[in-house]
């Protein structure tokens, strides 16, 4: 796309332009930017480049130049589309994250790129990793973004591509945005994951009752009770499929604090997770009984002791506790080890995962999702080299 020099109006904007003539300081990429003359030669060297020009033609997608700043010299009109600007001389200069308004793009001075929470950012990963190795780089890129005052959760395909024109390099950013398919591959893999947590525990059970020509009353009601366990699970499912975001509706009960944890013992008792470590459960001494939905407080949890016996090594103990609150109770899961801060910073995040595979970064962003917007509870963690981690799950009594 030609874009005449002449109309390139401020580059970026006031907004997107840190602090000049002094330290400017970033947790990642550098924050170095350029301006004036020397970003409208760039943007010239891009615009006047006939290879370029049919590119962005062509691109299926949304396609974007950036110089060897990060900033954007060039869009395709899909991109200035999708972004509604009238004047594409107003977003010249800014970055990506600044592009498409990320939560994270002006926490630093020196813009996006620059947070501590870029250095897992699949698209400033791959900017950097195909300029310094000159080679096409490709990630994926789970991003928040403001929209219409409030945060809106997307997930893009990033491919990277340096080239060089005259002594200059340039990346050529393509961005697929691919959030449906990433959502409904989530909701398969934590169904899957969920449903084979509790296909464990009947197995095991049915392995036990097998084992005993005359098995006890208390066995057969606890293979009864998983069985209706995965009915459930089935149900759920269902209406996750055709929403698609928070809108099931819990089914309310008077539930017992003591049989959620008698619940997620049977779970965990034969299950393979703990056959070399340790599930230790505290039961209440004094009981609590509240209305809530049963099966989502119990799928919460779960996810929440498989994670943390997964990252548990052998021979060490997973604790699951309650602490009674004023009006709430808190439901704790610790395990000994200690999230990287990296990975802490984005553990709630949808779609962010530390493995490039689709359908992956779900399962800690559902506990946020049916705990909060469902069940209306917090949750949330701690984590520390010297006290292990520790998530939280807190729900009203009242």
């Amino acid at each position: 796309m030609s874009i005449p020099v002449n109309d390139i109006a401020s580059p970026g904007g006031s907004a997107s332009r840190p602090p000049t003539g002094r330290f400017i300081p970033t947790y990642f990429a550098p924050p170095e930017r350029r301006s004036g003359t020397d970003l409208d030669a760039d943007v010239r060297r891009v615009v006047s480049n006939d290879f370029i020009n049919g590119l962005m033609s062509i691109a299926n997608g949304l396609l974007a130049v950036l110089n060897d700043k990060r900033q954007v010299v060039a869009l395709n009109d899909a991109f200035v589309k999708l972004l509604g600007v009238e004047d594409i001389g107003t977003v010249l200069g800014l970055r990506p994250g600044e592009l498409v308004n990320c939560v994270h793009a002006h926490e630093m001075p020196g813009g996006c790129g620059t947070s501590e929470y870029c250095a897992t950012c699949g698209a400033v990963v791959s900017i950097m990793a195909a300029m310094e190795t000159r080679k096409p780089q490709e990630r994926t890129c789970a991003l928040t973004i403001e929209k219409d005052n409030q945060q809106v959760d997307l997930y893009f395909s990033v491919r990277s591509c340096p080239v060089t024109l005259g002594d200059g390099l340039y990346v050529l950013l393509f961005l697929q945005d691919i959030t449906l398919q990433q959502h409904r591959a989530c909701l398969d893999r934590t169904f899957y994951h969920d449903i084979n947590n509790i296909l464990c525990a009947l197995i095991g059970k049915s392995e036990l009752i097998s084992r005993h020509t005359q098995p006890t009353e208390d066995k057969l009601k606890e293979l009864h009770h998983i069985v209706m366990r995965i009915a459930q699970e089935i149900a759920i499912q269902s209406e996750l499929q055709k929403s698609l975001d928070a809108s099931y509706k819990p089914l309310y009960s008077d539930v017992s604090v003591n049989d959620i944890l008698t619940d997620l013992r049977e779970i965990f008792d034969d299950h393979p997770l703990t056959a070399h470590r340790r599930f230790e459960v505290s039961p209440v001494s004094s009981d609590v009984v509240f209305s809530t939905d049963f099966h989502l407080v119990s799928r919460i949890l779960i996810n929440m002791v498989t994670n943390a016996l997964e990252a548990t090594p052998e021979g060490k103990a997973v604790t699951l506790s309650i602490e009674p609150l004023h009006n709430a109770v808190s439901f704790r899961v610790w395990n000994p080890g200690a999230i990287p801060e990296a990975i802490a910073l984005r553990v709630f995040q949808r779609n962010f995962s530390t493995k490039e595979k689709m359908g992956r970064g779900f399962g800690t962003y559902s506990m946020k999702l049916f705990g909060e917007k469902v069940l209306g509870g917090m949750v949330s963690f701690t984590t520390s080299e010297a006290d292990g981690t520790t998530f939280s799950f807190t729900l009203p009594t009242q």
